[in-house]
Protein backbone atom coordinates (compact mmCIF):
# COMPACT_ATOMS: atom_id res chain seq x y z
CA UNK A 1 0.00 0.00 0.00
CA UNK A 2 0.97 3.66 -0.92
CA UNK A 3 1.21 5.84 2.08
CA UNK A 4 -1.78 7.50 0.33
CA UNK A 5 -3.77 4.50 0.59
CA UNK A 6 -3.11 3.79 3.95
CA UNK A 7 -4.16 7.31 4.93
CA UNK A 8 -7.21 7.40 2.69
CA UNK A 9 -9.76 8.76 2.13
CA UNK A 10 -7.66 12.37 3.88
CA UNK A 11 -4.93 11.07 1.82
CA UNK A 12 -1.25 11.60 2.65
CA UNK A 13 -0.37 15.22 2.19
CA UNK A 14 -3.65 16.53 3.91
CA UNK A 15 -2.45 14.40 6.90
CA UNK A 16 1.40 15.38 7.25
CA UNK A 17 -0.01 18.68 7.23
CA UNK A 18 -3.08 18.85 9.21
CA UNK A 19 -2.72 15.71 11.64
CA UNK A 20 0.87 14.30 12.04
CA UNK A 21 2.23 15.84 15.61
CA UNK A 22 -0.54 17.59 16.39
CA UNK A 23 -4.04 15.81 16.64
CA UNK A 24 -5.63 12.73 16.88
CA UNK A 25 -7.41 11.53 13.37
CA UNK A 26 -10.15 8.23 13.50
CA UNK A 27 -10.35 7.32 9.57
CA UNK A 28 -12.64 5.11 8.87
CA UNK A 29 -12.31 2.53 5.94
CA UNK A 30 -13.86 -0.62 4.30
CA UNK A 31 -14.05 -3.90 6.40
CA UNK A 32 -11.53 -5.45 4.34
CA UNK A 33 -8.91 -2.52 3.97
CA UNK A 34 -6.19 -4.02 6.59
CA UNK A 35 -7.44 -8.17 5.09
CA UNK A 36 -4.02 -8.32 3.27
CA UNK A 37 -2.00 -7.08 6.23
CA UNK A 38 -3.09 -8.96 9.20
CA UNK A 39 -5.85 -11.39 9.57
CA UNK A 40 -6.96 -14.77 11.84
CA UNK A 41 -5.57 -17.09 9.47
CA UNK A 42 -2.05 -15.09 9.10
CA UNK A 43 -2.10 -14.68 13.07
CA UNK A 44 -2.47 -18.35 13.91
CA UNK A 45 0.53 -18.88 11.71
CA UNK A 46 2.58 -16.66 13.10
CA UNK A 47 1.64 -17.53 16.63
CA UNK A 48 1.89 -20.80 15.94
CA UNK A 49 5.60 -20.56 14.62
CA UNK A 50 6.37 -20.70 19.10
CA UNK A 51 10.28 -21.25 18.45
CA UNK A 52 10.40 -17.49 17.49
CA UNK A 53 8.18 -16.40 20.63
CA UNK A 54 9.62 -15.32 23.76
CA UNK A 55 8.11 -14.01 26.81
CA UNK A 56 9.65 -10.43 26.06
CA UNK A 57 8.23 -10.51 22.81
CA UNK A 58 4.74 -12.38 23.57
CA UNK A 59 3.56 -11.19 27.20
CA UNK A 60 0.26 -11.53 28.39
CA UNK A 61 -1.33 -8.94 30.02
CA UNK A 62 -4.99 -8.94 32.58
CA UNK A 63 -6.89 -6.96 34.10
CA UNK A 64 -4.35 -4.27 33.61
CA UNK A 65 -1.34 -6.20 35.02
CA UNK A 66 1.46 -7.91 33.63
CA UNK A 67 0.85 -12.08 33.88
CA UNK A 68 3.89 -12.91 35.34
CA UNK A 69 6.15 -14.98 32.65
CA UNK A 70 6.69 -18.05 35.22
CA UNK A 71 2.70 -17.87 34.53
CA UNK A 72 2.66 -19.46 30.93
CA UNK A 73 6.27 -19.59 29.96
CA UNK A 74 8.70 -22.75 30.38
CA UNK A 75 12.20 -22.72 29.71
CA UNK A 76 13.59 -23.90 26.69
CA UNK A 77 16.72 -23.53 24.48
CA UNK A 78 16.84 -20.32 22.66
CA UNK A 79 17.94 -20.09 19.04
CA UNK A 80 21.35 -17.94 19.97
CA UNK A 81 22.27 -19.73 22.54
CA UNK A 82 21.18 -20.10 26.12
CA UNK A 83 17.92 -20.68 27.67
CA UNK A 84 14.75 -18.42 27.60
CA UNK A 85 11.55 -18.11 28.53
CA UNK A 86 9.21 -19.77 25.99
CA UNK A 87 5.54 -18.92 26.09
CA UNK A 88 3.85 -22.51 26.27
CA UNK A 89 1.15 -22.44 24.16
CA UNK A 90 -1.40 -24.31 26.06
CA UNK A 91 -1.03 -21.87 28.85
CA UNK A 92 -1.05 -19.25 26.75
CA UNK A 93 -4.37 -20.70 25.52
CA UNK A 94 -5.91 -20.45 28.38
CA UNK A 95 -5.18 -16.82 29.42
CA UNK A 96 -6.80 -15.77 26.61
CA UNK A 97 -9.93 -17.68 27.22
CA UNK A 98 -9.96 -15.90 30.34
CA UNK A 99 -9.73 -12.30 28.46
CA UNK A 100 -6.14 -11.76 28.91
CA UNK A 101 -4.58 -9.03 26.20
CA UNK A 102 -2.15 -10.78 24.18
CA UNK A 103 0.77 -8.38 22.77
CA UNK A 104 3.18 -9.70 19.84
CA UNK A 105 6.05 -7.43 19.58
CA UNK A 106 8.01 -6.45 16.91
CA UNK A 107 5.95 -8.06 14.37
CA UNK A 108 7.20 -5.67 11.22
CA UNK A 109 9.74 -7.84 9.84
CA UNK A 110 8.05 -10.94 10.28
CA UNK A 111 5.48 -11.21 6.60
CA UNK A 112 6.24 -9.14 3.18
CA UNK A 113 3.13 -7.11 3.91
CA UNK A 114 4.13 -5.43 7.46
CA UNK A 115 7.13 -4.79 6.00
CA UNK A 116 6.07 -3.27 2.54
CA UNK A 117 3.23 -1.38 4.94
CA UNK A 118 5.86 -0.02 7.07
CA UNK A 119 8.89 0.63 4.42
CA UNK A 120 5.77 2.80 2.99
CA UNK A 121 5.24 4.65 6.49
CA UNK A 122 8.94 5.28 7.15
CA UNK A 123 9.53 6.96 3.02
CA UNK A 124 6.43 9.20 4.00
CA UNK A 125 6.77 9.95 7.30
CA UNK A 126 10.90 10.10 7.95
CA UNK A 127 11.11 7.97 11.27
CA UNK A 128 11.49 4.30 11.90
CA UNK A 129 8.43 2.05 12.13
CA UNK A 130 8.17 -1.05 15.09
CA UNK A 131 4.51 -2.74 15.41
CA UNK A 132 3.09 -4.49 17.99
CA UNK A 133 0.16 -7.03 17.82
CA UNK A 134 -2.47 -6.13 20.36
CA UNK A 135 -4.93 -9.32 21.09
CA UNK A 136 -8.12 -8.66 23.52
CA UNK A 137 -11.46 -9.83 24.47
CA UNK A 138 -14.11 -10.20 26.95
CA UNK A 139 -14.47 -6.54 27.71
CA UNK A 140 -11.75 -7.26 29.68
CA UNK A 141 -9.33 -3.84 30.10
CA UNK A 142 -5.54 -4.77 29.37
CA UNK A 143 -3.56 -1.20 30.32
CA UNK A 144 -4.53 1.62 32.33
CA UNK A 145 -4.83 5.20 30.61
CA UNK A 146 -1.10 5.84 29.47
CA UNK A 147 0.66 7.48 26.49
CA UNK A 148 3.00 6.47 24.67
CA UNK A 149 6.67 7.65 23.77
CA UNK A 150 5.99 7.45 19.97
CA UNK A 151 3.42 8.51 17.07
CA UNK A 152 0.75 5.51 16.97
CA UNK A 153 -1.11 4.60 13.46
CA UNK A 154 -3.52 2.40 14.96
CA UNK A 155 -4.33 -0.05 12.45
CA UNK A 156 -7.68 -2.34 13.61
CA UNK A 157 -8.09 -5.47 11.88
CA UNK A 158 -10.48 -7.76 13.30
CA UNK A 159 -13.38 -7.48 15.81
CA UNK A 160 -14.11 -4.18 17.81
CA UNK A 161 -12.64 -2.16 20.00
CA UNK A 162 -13.79 1.08 21.86
CA UNK A 163 -10.75 3.57 22.38
CA UNK A 164 -11.00 6.50 24.91
CA UNK A 165 -8.28 9.43 23.86
CA UNK A 166 -8.23 12.28 26.38
CA UNK A 167 -7.15 16.01 25.42
CA UNK A 168 -4.19 15.63 27.53
CA UNK A 169 -0.82 15.25 26.28
CA UNK A 170 2.75 15.00 27.87
CA UNK A 171 5.33 17.05 25.88
CA UNK A 172 7.61 15.11 23.66
CA UNK A 173 8.13 11.82 26.23
CA UNK A 174 10.83 9.58 25.07
CA UNK A 175 11.82 6.22 26.07
CA UNK A 176 13.66 6.74 29.40
CA UNK A 177 12.97 6.29 33.15
CA UNK A 178 11.98 9.46 33.82
CA UNK A 179 8.90 9.13 31.64
CA UNK A 180 8.48 5.23 31.70
CA UNK A 181 8.30 5.45 35.62
CA UNK A 182 5.66 7.87 36.19
CA UNK A 183 2.69 6.79 38.54
CA UNK A 184 -0.68 5.61 37.86
CA UNK A 185 -1.88 9.00 40.19
CA UNK A 186 -0.11 11.17 37.34
CA UNK A 187 -1.42 9.84 34.10
CA UNK A 188 -5.10 10.12 35.99
CA UNK A 189 -4.36 13.40 36.76
CA UNK A 190 -2.88 14.49 33.41
CA UNK A 191 -5.00 13.15 31.35
CA UNK A 192 -7.51 15.83 30.93
CA UNK A 193 -11.32 15.93 29.99
CA UNK A 194 -12.50 13.22 27.39
CA UNK A 195 -11.34 14.32 23.86
CA UNK A 196 -13.68 11.46 22.17
CA UNK A 197 -14.53 7.92 22.61
CA UNK A 198 -14.03 6.31 19.16
CA UNK A 199 -15.10 2.48 18.11
CA UNK A 200 -12.54 1.09 16.19
CA UNK A 201 -14.48 -1.40 13.50
CA UNK A 202 -11.71 -3.97 10.72
CA UNK A 203 -10.52 -0.90 8.29
CA UNK A 204 -10.36 1.84 10.57
CA UNK A 205 -7.17 3.74 11.76
CA UNK A 206 -6.36 5.99 14.86
CA UNK A 207 -3.62 8.10 14.77
CA UNK A 208 -2.75 9.53 18.17
CA UNK A 209 0.53 12.11 18.55
CA UNK A 210 3.20 11.41 21.03
CA UNK A 211 2.26 11.66 24.76
CA UNK A 212 -1.67 11.65 23.77
CA UNK A 213 -3.89 10.15 26.64
CA UNK A 214 -5.64 7.29 25.93
CA UNK A 215 -6.86 3.53 26.64
CA UNK A 216 -8.29 0.93 24.53
CA UNK A 217 -11.76 -1.08 25.60
CA UNK A 218 -12.81 -4.62 23.23
CA UNK A 219 -15.64 -5.99 23.07
CA UNK A 220 -17.03 -9.46 24.43
CA UNK A 221 -15.29 -11.39 21.01
CA UNK A 222 -11.54 -11.47 20.34
CA UNK A 223 -10.60 -8.72 18.75
CA UNK A 224 -6.98 -7.30 17.28
CA UNK A 225 -5.43 -4.15 16.34
CA UNK A 226 -1.34 -3.55 15.01
CA UNK A 227 0.05 -0.23 16.72
CA UNK A 228 2.62 0.83 14.05
CA UNK A 229 4.90 3.25 16.76
CA UNK A 230 6.72 5.75 14.90
CA UNK A 231 10.02 7.19 16.35
CA UNK A 232 11.76 10.79 14.48
CA UNK A 233 15.24 12.20 14.79
CA UNK A 234 15.73 14.29 18.16
CA UNK A 235 18.02 16.74 19.58
CA UNK A 236 19.46 13.96 21.79
CA UNK A 237 20.39 12.29 18.54
CA UNK A 238 22.83 15.65 17.99
CA UNK A 239 24.01 15.32 21.13
CA UNK A 240 24.89 12.11 20.93
CA UNK A 241 26.40 13.06 17.81
CA UNK A 242 28.59 15.48 19.34
CA UNK A 243 29.96 13.60 21.77
CA UNK A 244 31.31 11.52 19.22
CA UNK A 245 32.53 14.31 17.76
CA UNK A 246 34.08 15.90 21.00
CA UNK A 247 36.19 12.96 21.57
CA UNK A 248 38.80 14.03 18.89
CA UNK A 249 39.14 17.24 20.89
CA UNK A 250 41.91 17.23 23.72
CA UNK A 251 39.71 20.15 25.84
CA UNK A 252 36.75 17.26 26.23
CA UNK A 253 39.34 14.75 27.39
CA UNK A 254 41.30 16.59 29.44
CA UNK A 255 40.59 16.17 33.44
CA UNK A 256 38.26 18.76 34.94
CA UNK A 257 39.84 21.13 37.11
CA UNK A 258 39.09 21.08 40.97
CA UNK A 259 38.73 25.27 41.42
CA UNK A 260 35.61 26.11 41.24
CA UNK A 261 36.89 29.29 38.82
CA UNK A 262 38.93 27.02 36.95
CA UNK A 263 35.75 24.65 36.53
CA UNK A 264 33.27 27.20 35.10
CA UNK A 265 36.33 28.38 32.63
CA UNK A 266 36.47 25.16 31.36
CA UNK A 267 32.25 25.12 31.07
CA UNK A 268 32.59 27.87 29.34
CA UNK A 269 35.13 26.89 27.13
CA UNK A 270 33.70 23.90 26.15
CA UNK A 271 30.38 25.18 25.44
CA UNK A 272 32.32 27.49 23.42
CA UNK A 273 33.96 24.56 21.79
CA UNK A 274 30.14 22.59 21.15
CA UNK A 275 28.70 25.56 19.53
CA UNK A 276 31.62 25.88 16.74
CA UNK A 277 31.31 22.18 16.36
CA UNK A 278 27.42 22.33 15.76
CA UNK A 279 28.20 25.29 13.19
CA UNK A 280 30.56 23.31 11.52
CA UNK A 281 28.97 22.86 7.59
CA UNK A 282 30.03 18.92 8.65
CA UNK A 283 27.30 18.83 11.13
CA UNK A 284 24.67 20.23 9.39
CA UNK A 285 25.59 17.64 6.66
CA UNK A 286 26.04 14.82 9.09
CA UNK A 287 22.85 15.51 10.51
CA UNK A 288 20.93 15.74 7.31
CA UNK A 289 22.19 12.24 6.36
CA UNK A 290 21.73 10.55 10.03
CA UNK A 291 17.81 11.92 9.45
CA UNK A 292 17.20 11.14 5.83
CA UNK A 293 18.91 7.31 6.74
CA UNK A 294 16.51 6.92 9.91
CA UNK A 295 14.10 4.16 8.68
CA UNK A 296 15.20 0.39 9.15
CA UNK A 297 16.45 -2.17 6.98
CA UNK A 298 13.65 -4.04 5.42
CA UNK A 299 15.15 -6.34 2.57
CA UNK A 300 13.00 -8.99 0.78
CA UNK A 301 14.54 -12.00 -0.83
CA UNK A 302 14.41 -13.01 -4.60
CA UNK A 303 15.50 -16.63 -4.43
CA UNK A 304 16.21 -19.01 -6.09
CA UNK A 305 16.38 -15.85 -9.10
CA UNK A 306 18.64 -14.02 -6.99
CA UNK A 307 21.73 -16.87 -7.04
CA UNK A 308 20.42 -17.88 -10.90
CA UNK A 309 21.25 -13.94 -11.97
CA UNK A 310 24.32 -13.58 -9.57
CA UNK A 311 25.70 -17.02 -11.15
CA UNK A 312 24.52 -16.84 -15.17
CA UNK A 313 24.96 -12.80 -15.76
CA UNK A 314 28.26 -11.44 -15.99
CA UNK A 315 29.76 -7.85 -16.48
CA UNK A 316 33.40 -6.71 -17.62
CA UNK A 317 35.08 -4.78 -14.94
CA UNK A 318 37.18 -2.00 -17.17
CA UNK A 319 36.76 -1.49 -20.82
CA UNK A 320 39.98 -1.03 -21.73
CA UNK A 321 41.28 -5.14 -21.23
CA UNK A 322 43.12 -6.06 -24.80
CA UNK A 323 45.00 -9.48 -25.89
CA UNK A 324 48.47 -8.51 -27.17
CA UNK A 325 50.64 -11.02 -28.98
CA UNK A 326 54.07 -10.45 -27.41
CA UNK A 327 57.51 -13.06 -28.14
CA UNK A 328 54.97 -16.01 -28.93
CA UNK A 329 52.81 -15.15 -25.74
CA UNK A 330 49.34 -13.61 -25.19
CA UNK A 331 48.92 -11.29 -22.76
CA UNK A 332 45.56 -9.31 -21.33
CA UNK A 333 46.68 -6.21 -20.36
CA UNK A 334 44.90 -2.94 -18.91
CA UNK A 335 45.80 -0.15 -21.14
CA UNK A 336 45.25 2.49 -19.02
CA UNK A 337 47.67 1.09 -15.99
CA UNK A 338 49.79 -1.25 -18.77
CA UNK A 339 49.45 -4.05 -16.48
CA UNK A 340 49.36 -7.47 -17.67
CA UNK A 341 49.15 -11.29 -17.26
CA UNK A 342 50.21 -13.75 -19.25
CA UNK A 343 47.14 -16.27 -20.79
CA UNK A 344 47.20 -19.65 -20.81
CA UNK A 345 46.59 -20.91 -24.90
CA UNK A 346 44.02 -23.51 -23.54
CA UNK A 347 41.88 -20.24 -22.57
CA UNK A 348 42.93 -17.83 -24.98
CA UNK A 349 39.82 -18.20 -26.94
CA UNK A 350 37.42 -17.57 -24.11
CA UNK A 351 39.19 -14.70 -22.84
CA UNK A 352 38.98 -13.19 -26.38
CA UNK A 353 35.69 -14.18 -26.23
CA UNK A 354 34.94 -12.29 -22.60
CA UNK A 355 36.78 -9.28 -23.22
CA UNK A 356 34.96 -8.42 -26.51
CA UNK A 357 31.85 -7.81 -24.42
CA UNK A 358 30.81 -5.44 -22.05
CA UNK A 359 28.24 -8.61 -20.25
CA UNK A 360 27.31 -11.77 -21.08
CA UNK A 361 25.57 -15.01 -19.97
CA UNK A 362 26.18 -17.87 -18.85
CA UNK A 363 24.04 -19.49 -21.74
CA UNK A 364 25.60 -17.43 -24.21
CA UNK A 365 29.46 -18.94 -23.17
CA UNK A 366 28.14 -22.20 -23.31
CA UNK A 367 26.32 -21.78 -26.52
CA UNK A 368 30.20 -19.69 -28.20
CA UNK A 369 31.93 -22.68 -26.53
CA UNK A 370 29.55 -26.04 -26.39
CA UNK A 371 32.83 -28.33 -26.47
CA UNK A 372 33.86 -26.99 -23.71
CA UNK A 373 33.40 -29.24 -19.85
CA UNK A 374 30.44 -27.43 -17.86
CA UNK A 375 33.34 -27.40 -15.22
CA UNK A 376 36.07 -26.21 -16.77
CA UNK A 377 33.56 -22.79 -17.62
CA UNK A 378 32.98 -22.73 -14.27
CA UNK A 379 36.71 -22.69 -13.45
CA UNK A 380 37.74 -20.11 -16.26
CA UNK A 381 34.70 -17.34 -14.48
CA UNK A 382 35.94 -18.13 -11.42
CA UNK A 383 39.59 -17.27 -12.18
CA UNK A 384 38.14 -14.03 -13.76
CA UNK A 385 36.43 -12.74 -10.86
CA UNK A 386 39.77 -13.74 -8.69
CA UNK A 387 41.27 -11.38 -11.30
CA UNK A 388 38.99 -8.95 -10.81
CA UNK A 389 38.47 -9.10 -14.85
CA UNK A 390 34.72 -9.63 -14.66
CA UNK A 391 32.22 -9.28 -11.68
CA UNK A 392 28.52 -11.23 -11.39
CA UNK A 393 25.31 -9.18 -11.64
Amino acid sequence: MTFDEIMAPLGGARFLEEHLGRAPLHLEGPPDKWAAVMNWEVLNRLLGASTIWAHSSLPLVLDKEPVPAAAYCAPAPGRDGGTVLRPDPAKVKAFLKRGATLVANDIDQLTPELRAFCRAMEEALGGKVQANLYLSSKRRQGFAVHFDTHDVFAVHCMGEKTWAVFEGRAEDPIAHPMFKSLPLEHHEKAKGKLWKEVRLKPGDLLYLPRGQYHYALADDGPCCHIAFGVTYPIGLDVVSYLFERMVAEPLARANLPRDPGALARRLAALGDRLAAVTADPKTLADIQAFAAGFRYAREDYDLPGLIERAESRWRRRHDDFKLIERAGKTLLVRTSTREGVEVPPAIKDLLSWVVDREGFERAELERAFPSRPAAQLDGFLAQLEKMRVIAPL
